[in-house]
């Protein structure tokens, strides 16, 4: 018989090596008590744990430029596995990777591209993500 939550116990182990922070925009401003401004509210903590980051397809996507020109874009997906446990994150929640085995991941930050995968018989959770804070290769 297939034990689902020894599956789901075997990915958290070996394919979730990584510590991410996933955070979420409340859209909402916060009253500065030092200068008096409003400034935007802190965001809310969607994730803080384990997670498993994959370099996946190949995205396109057009975009409009600033002189309302559209261009083409290729950026590199990935694909971010959690824990079953893990709340269900939403377009554009901001990934953080704090820990992981690659030292260059550590401090790069990625948008949620798509809700996350389902399934019939879950044993973890898969989100694509885009790269956020990386220069466009122009070579």
């Amino acid at each position: 018989m297939l034990d689902v939550r020894e599956i789901s116990a075997f990915t958290e182990r070996h394919l979730m090596p990584d510590q991410v922070l996933v955070t979420r925009s409340t859209g909402e401003d916060a009253l500065d008590p030092a200068t008096g401004d409003l400034v935007p509210a802190d965001p809310l903590v969607v994730h803080s744990g384990k997670a498993g980051l994959y370099r996946g397809r190949e995205r396109i996507r057009a975009r409009s430029g600033h002189d309302g020109a559209w261009v083409d874009e290729v950026r590199t997906g990935y694909r971010m596995l959690l824990p079953l446990s893990a709340a269900e994150l939403w377009e554009n929640d901001t990934v953080l990777v704090a820990k992981a085995r690659d030292e260059q991941a550590v401090g790069r930050t990625y948008r949620v591209a798509a809700l996350g995968e389902v399934s019939s018989i879950p044993v973890l959770r898969t989100v694509w993500l885009e790269e956020h804070n990386r220069e466009e290769n122009t070579a």
